[in-house]
């Protein structure tokens, strides 16, 4: 699949008294840099127009310009668009739904097309990851499931507020940085379930992702925490090393966690 970089980081403004911090990114979500991509690949290699599209059952010209050109702002499409994208674009059902949580569509027709092995393949790398794996601690809060909409609603309001004259700098300068976690806790979550041992990470989540993935964390006076898990996504994408096997042994819980979520 083509990829591209998907995210535009706006108002390079500082925050008050030369705080390194780097501004909020106004962020593509990555579910719909993932579909604007599987649905440019596939009209392309049909070799449809949007209005030929259209014609095929598709949606409208300009709610597919708004799909294959997503900003920060662009609704998720709804059911019955996604349907219509299935329909136009010979996808089995659910396909354009499915792009929305990261999966690869499958065309319709025989069965063993390239989509249906990647599938395939994903399914056998967490059943693999899900065997001989410790369960984690089942009292330690220190890390809690959110669903990805809290985290979007979280981010939108904070990119609102910021710009705003009446917050206060030191205000303006915690909100920033609470944005920057919640970016942070939803790049590791993509990252999991993409990187890893044996597995490639598409270019447009590495730009999605680009600040968290650095050598420098992006946060004045990080934690010990926060430097470690910008090391085990640098791990993810394979840019950094698993010296103690603790990064191998945190994923394969999370693999072991999504095999026992799925089944």
């Amino acid at each position: 699949m083509t990829v591209r970089g998907p995210t535009s980081f706006g108002d390079s403004r500082r925050v008050a008294r030369g705080d390194k911090l780097r501004p909020v990114p106004d962020q593509i979500p990555p579910q719909l840099a993932f579909l604007a991509d599987a649905v440019v690949e596939r009209r392309r290699t049909l070799g449809l127009t949007r209005d030929a599209l259209r014609r095929a059952g598709g949606p409208s010209d300009s709610t597919m310009a708004r799909i294959e050109s997503p900003t920060a702002s662009t609704a998720f499409p709804r059911p019955s668009t996604l349907e219509r994208l299935d329909t136009a674009l010979q996808w089995q059902r659910g396909s354009a739904a499915g792009c929305l949580d990261l999966r690869p569509p499958v065309p319709s027709g025989p069965l063993g097309s390239s989509s249906d092995s990647e599938s395939v393949i994903a399914s056998d790398d967490v059943g693999r990851a899900s065997q001989s794996v410790t369960p984690p601690d089942a009292l330690d809060f220190n890390y809690v499931e959110v669903p990805a909409d809290v985290l979007r609603e979280g981010l939108a309001l904070i990119q609102r507020l910021t710009p705003s004259a009446a917050v206060d700098a030191d205000v303006a300068t915690a909100l920033i940085r609470f944005a920057h976690k919640l970016s942070a806790a939803h790049a590791t979550e993509v990252l999991e379930r993409f990187g890893g041992p044996g597995r490639t990470v598409p270019g447009f989540l590495q730009t999605a992702f680009g600040p968290y993935l650095l050598d420098e964390v992006p946060f004045d006076d990080a934690t010990v925490q926060q430097r470690d898990d910008q090391r085990y996504r640098r791990w993810l994408i394979g840019i950094a090393e698993d010296t103690d096997g603790r990064f191998s042994n945190r994923f394969d819980r999370k693999m072991r966690a999504i095999s026992v979520a799925t089944h």
